[in-house]
C-alpha cells in the first residue's frame, strides 16, 4: 500500500525548540510550519508560516490522488490559521480511502460527528498507550 500525506515535527537548535516543520511522507520535502521569528499569525511564541501550511495542504491533496493511506499529523492551533490547510483536511472526510488524522488535544472539538460517521477509530493518546498505538493502527488498517 502506498502511504502519503504529512507529519509535523519540532525544529530544535542547541536542544531548544525554535519551531515546527511539515514533512511530506512521499518525498521527504520539508517546509516550516512556525518559528519563534518571522511574521504571520501568532500562536503562543510562534509565528505561523502560512506558505508552509499551503505546502501541507498541497501535499495532502497529492496524497488523496496518489496514495492508498493518507496521514495528516497533526491538526493543531497553528494549522488552523490557514484556510487552505483547513479545507484540505475537510476534504479528507469525503475520501474513500484509509485516513489517519492526529488531532491536538486542545482541538478535540474538531472531531465532529462527520468523522465519527466514517467509522473512525478515536484514540486518546497518553503515556499509558503511546507505545501501542502503532500496533493498534496497523491492525485497523489491514482489517
Amino acid at each position: 500500500m502506498k502511504v502519503g500525506g504529512i507529519v509535523s515535527r519540532e525544529i530544535r537548535t542547541n536542544n531548544t525548540r525554535i519551531g515546527f516543520e511539515f514533512i511530506d511522507l512521499t518525498t521527504n520535502d520539508r517546509s516550516v510550519l512556525a518559528s519563534i521569528s518571522g511574521n504571520g499569525p501568532k500562536v503562543g511564541k510562534y509565528f505561523v508560516n502560512v506558505a508552509g501550511c499551503r505546502f501541507a495542504a498541497e501535499r495532502l491533496k497529492n496524497a488523496v490522488r496518489n496514495s492508498d493511506i493518507i496521514i495528516c499529523d497533526e491538526i493543531g492551533p497553528m494549522e488552523l490559521k490557514s484556510r487552505e490547510f483547513v479545507d484540505s483536511v475537510k476534504n479528507l472526510l469525503y475520501v474513500d480511502k484509509k485516513v489517519i488524522v492526529v488531532v491536538h488535544q486542545k482541538l478535540q472539538h474538531v472531531v465532529t460527528d462527520e468523522f465519527r460517521d466514517k467509522s473512525a477509530l478515536l484514540i486518546n493518546l497518553g503515556l499509558e498507550n503511546r507505545d501501542k498505538v502503532n500496533e493498534i493502527l496497523l491492525k485497523r488498517l489491514i482489517a
